[in-house]
């Protein structure tokens, strides 16, 4: 038995053209609603990638302020222009306190970009401190003609990267 009343579907199955119509509507709409809600989403996980990133580089920034001080166990100088002496650091060792203006000058640097739904976040920590017109941190890590490397990098890095881990795993809620 067929009925032929408008957007009805026939006994053979065919729906009519209105019918049809207001499908393709719908299909329209509904992906319009998933569009915006996966946009929202995005752009709501990259705000929270945002976040922990930047709480990443701060926890690099306290593990330099860890790695960066202590007693050192080289020779003892005095503090130029003060009547104050200090331990230096031996070779090998993390470079030694001498004023704390190196062990205070970093901060930190926070990059994020998005493509497509992947992203790259960079949290990463600087020092401009310079000293004979290079800087300080590259000397000390390298070491000079005069001074066999202190390194620290890789101890700020070791130092920081179980609590950096642990931010990055936690589940993100997206929006």
């Amino acid at each position: 038995m067929a009925n032929h009343g408008r957007g009805s579907i026939t006994s053979q199955g065919t729906i009519s053209a209105e019918k049809q119509q207001s499908i393709a509507n719908a299909q329209f709409n509904a992906s319009q609603v998933i569009g915006k809600m996966v946009a929202t989403t995005l752009k709501g996980v990259q705000k929270e990638v945002s976040q922990r990133t930047y709480r990443a580089s701060n926890e690099l920034r306290n593990a330099s302020l860890y790695v960066l001080r202590g007693k050192r166990s080289g020779k003892v100088y005095r503090v130029p222009n003060t009547g104050k002496t200090y331990k230096a650091s031996a070779p090998g060792e993390p470079p030694a306190v001498r004023t704390g203006a190196f062990r205070l000058s970093w901060g930190t640097h926070v990059h994020v970009e998005k493509k497509g739904v992947h992203f790259r976040a960079v949290a990463a920590i600087e020092s401009k401190e310079r000293a004979g017109g290079r800087l300080l941190g590259e000397m000390l890590e390298n070491g000079t003609g005069r001074m066999k490397p202190r390194p620290y990098k890789q101890a700020v890095i070791d130092k920081a990267m179980p609590k950096v881990k642990e931010l990055y795993k936690k589940p993100y809620k997206g929006s």
